[in-house]
């Protein structure tokens, strides 16, 4: 079940399911120490008129949703059966590594009656469940679970006193037969053990009467920090400041947030137009103050292979940067930048993928290959950290940014670039793909080196490095005509995926791929050279996934995370992506010539409206027959495609505006 709502702050980040129950909580990276586990949830429920249900149970209408503009929740749960509707505004404080779930609890009997709303939380401390601590601090009335440097304080209040909470207890859980202490809640009373060790949580619980026709709000926190001072400070902060008030400060800090730059988003939906905000808002939940940007939080993916996408890819993060730096939040970028800076080798390139605190993340790319040792690498990957670079440098003038990064990220890059290159066809030699499945020469990766060699040769010139410049300019002239020499085929009249060597002898693999589309994305070739244009309509020709639910898959026979009950075929080709329907519209965007041109792109737009949940969130993939999200949920990379999209829409929408129609003269 993908993720249906995200709250972040940089330092902690928490996500919840389509039952508005806890089920990632990140602290104090995003993305790593993940103190939650996949599959298991932190439980919400309530008791009234001796009735009791779980958020999960069934008998709830959930809808996840976001307040426009800001990375705080406005959901809504209503459990017609109790007479109930909870809205709940999920946040984490900006400033401080907290927390919150206000609740809002609406009777809609025609009498007063008590309602008990209980928490319970299992957590997995540094990840697994060993040597964990829960107790009651009776001096702040509030739940602690702690572990070596990981503290974290449970805490509430109805409306505005300091009310505390009304009952608790501790005990084992996901130890023998022991379920947890969330069983116990379940008669609307809890026993008070005040302390367990080992494998344990704890439920706690908070009672209010509420008139019908004056609805009661619920101030749940839980504060995290090192030790016992840090969360008794955080505690502190809350009950003098007031936590309405801190609401306050981190809805408006937000909404300032994503419309600081005032994007006029000229001929763009609105729906549309709420979504590439609220893409914006999601992107910078998924970046760790420290720099990393993460892939996908999404702890559910863990099904698929017992690994998880939060990980710094640095391709996705270089394209994430692309899209921020164009949308003009030039911070997070210069922190990703900073970040890569340390990833790079001494030999010049970066390694699969990395942890958020810079660490060398898991990987399949092997070291031995055939018997010979080899470079286990996206190549890709370490061009486009140059990419990123230049478009900062091109978007924001940062040139004290670049002249920082040019001797540690600009040369290192650049020189392995021109030397990893095959002698025979002076094209990069084999490295790992874009996908990560296959070994090869591959076009996407060729048009990202020479684009990292465009960027090398800029950034060279910026910063006073002509010698550099004019070296960077030779190798990257070189590498366009070796890329259409071997990479375009005359006898399939488009780009092909990839070139190999099997014993010894080049071989061509035509396979249909969309990221060829990057041949003109890097600047390789005009969108309107024919033999772009060729390429791009194969990609529409045989990529386009042809039932209700469209949209543009990876490749021909693509077959990550593929349902087998279902019949693919050249009309089913895989499953649709929104990067990959995006990059084809993208192209249709630079072809367009006039206003009604433009309609298919909109329509793109509208389709993917129709792939978010209802809190904006979008997906890697979706089902080709249902829609349903698969994989992760969000992806980064997703939103920030969009958000790319969207604003080469406005930009195109007004300069064919701003065309004058050609006039005639009158013949005398």
């Amino acid at each position: 079940m993908p993720q249906s709502l995200v709250v972040a702050n940089g330092n902690m980040l928490v996500n919840f399911d389509a039952n508005l129950q806890m089920r990632d909580f990140f602290y104090p990276f995003i993305g790593q120490e993940n103190h939650s586990s996949y599959g298991k949830i932190h439980r919400l429920g309530l008791w009234v008129d001796g009735a009791f249900s779980w958020l999960n149970d069934g008998h709830w209408e959930i809808t996840p949703q976001y307040h426009n503009g800001a990375l705080v929740g406005h959901s809504v749960a209503e459990n017609k059966g109790l007479g109930v509707k909870l809205i709940f505004e999920d946040f984490v404080y900006t400033t401080h590594d907290i927390l919150f779930r206000k609740i809002t609890v609406h009777n809609h009997y025609n009498h007063e009656r008590e309602f008990r709303l209980y928490f319970s939380h299992d957590f997995y401390l540094y990840g697994d469940k060993m040597e964990d601590t829960a107790i009651y601090e009776p001096d702040l009335n509030a739940m602690l679970h702690y572990r070596k440097q990981r503290y974290f304080l449970l805490n509430g209040a109805w409306d505005h006193c300091n009310s505390g909470i009304s009952e608790f207890t501790t005990g084992k859980s996901n130890y023998g037969d022991r379920e947890g202490t969330w069983r116990d809640a379940e008669d609307g009373h809890l026993h008070g053990n005040p302390i367990e060790q080992g494998s344990v949580d704890s439920t706690i619980g908070f009672y209010k009467s509420i008139a019908p026709d004056k609805p009661r709000t619920l101030y749940f926190w839980i504060a995290a920090g090192k030790n016992y001072g840090d969360i008794n400070r955080l505690n502190k902060r809350v009950t003098n400041l007031g936590p309405e008030k801190i609401f306050q400060h981190t809805y408006g800090y937000w909404k300032q947030w994503a419309t600081k730059h005032e994007f006029k988003l000229k001929g763009v939906p609105k729906e549309a137009q709420k979504l590439w905000y609220q893409s914006l808002l999601l992107i910078r939940s998924q970046i760790d103050n420290r720099g990393a940007i993460i892939a996908s939080t999404d702890s559910d993916i863990m099904k698929f292979n017992k690994d998880t996408y939060a990980y710094v890819w640095p391709r996705d993060a270089a394209l994430v940067s692309v899209s921020l730096a164009r949308a003009g939040y030039f911070e997070p970028v210069k922190s990703f930048l900073k970040f890569a800076k340390n990833l790079i080798t001494p030999d010049g390139y970066v390694l699969h993928k990395f942890t958020p605190d810079g660490s060398l993340g898991s990987s399949w790319h092997p070291k031995l290959r055939n018997g010979k040792s080899q470079i286990p690498i996206q190549e890709d990957e370490s061009a486009l950290l140059l990419v990123a670079l230049w478009e900062l440098y091109k978007e924001s003038k940062s040139i004290e940014v670049a002249q920082r990064l040019f001797n540690p990220m600009v040369l290192k890059i650049g020189r392995f670039l021109i030397q990893y290159v095959n002698a025979e066809t002076g094209l990069p030699k084999e490295s790992y793909d874009l996908w990560e499945e296959q070994y090869g020469v591959f076009t996407f990766t060729c048009a990202t080196v020479y684009a990292g060699l465009k960027a090398a040769e800029n950034l060279s010139h910026i910063t006073g490095h002509y010698e550099d410049e004019i070296i960077f300019r030779d190798a990257a002239k070189k590498m366009q005509q070796s890329i259409l020499k071997y990479m375009y085929s005359e006898e399939h009249g488009r780009f092909v995926k990839k070139i190999y060597y099997e014993e010894g002898e080049l071989k061509v693999d035509p396979t249909v791929d969309s990221s060829v589309a990057f041949v003109w994305e890097m600047g390789l070739l005009p969108a309107d050279d024919p033999r772009m244009i060729s390429t791009m309509q194969a990609i529409e020709d045989h990529l386009k996934v042809q039932t209700e639910v469209g949209g543009i898959c990876r490749y021909e026979g693509d077959f990550y995370h593929r349902n087998w009950e279902y019949e693919y075929s050249a009309k089913l080709p895989g499953n649709p992506w929104i990067i990959t329907t995006l990059w084809l519209a993208n192209w249709k965007l630079e072809m367009a010539t006039t206003i009604h041109e433009l309609h298919p792109i909109r329509e793109t737009f509208d389709w993917v409206c129709r792939q978010q949940n209802s809190a904006g969130i979008l997906p890697e993939q979706m089902d080709p027959h249902t829609g349903d999200p698969l994989s992760v949920a969000p992806l980064t990379w997703s939103h920030s495609t969009y958000v790319d999209s969207v604003l080469r829409y406005t930009k195109k929408y007004q300069a064919l505006k701003e065309l004058k129609p050609k006039t005639t003269k009158k013949k005398l």
